[in-house]
């Protein structure tokens, strides 16, 4: 069995459209901000806000971890829009992180949690290949 723990990814696109990433740690080595949840089921009951169904709540894999004891850290996604709602369950103060460029954070970003990043990228770039169909 394969435990899993859940990061939050607050994302938002800045004056020029680029996506940025809301992200901890320093300068160097960034990650994601944690919670304590475990599944989208306990992301639901903890927040109040449903994850299945929701344009709002973006569910992301991620990749299991060999050397992290086969741990797979998932993510729950939200649009900066939703930040104020989360502030309370992340598990950090907001001057401890900070949005930084899509590009820069893949670059910086924890090797395990590049897939994260990357399958958020993935989701948001054919939702609005499709907004306009």
């Amino acid at each position: 069995m394969v435990d899993k723990k859940m990061g939050m990814l607050i994302y938002r696109y800045n004056e020029n459209e680029d996506l940025e990433v809301f992200m901890v740690g320093d300068g160097d080595n960034v990650e994601l901000p944690k919670t304590d949840f475990n599944t989208s089921d306990d992301f639901e009951i903890g927040t109040g806000i449903p994850a299945t169904d929701n344009e709002d709540v973006i569910e992301l894999d991620g990749e299991e971890t060999p050397n992290k004891g086969g741990l797979r850290e998932t993510a729950i996604a939200l649009e900066a829009k939703m930040e104020e709602k989360m502030k309370k369950f992340l598990l950090i103060r907001e001057e401890e992180g900070n949005f930084i460029a899509m590009k820069e954070a893949v670059r910086k970003v924890i090797p395990h949690q590049y897939a994260i990043l990357k399958e958020l990228k993935d989701v948001l770039m054919e939702r609005n290949s499709t907004k306009y169909l």
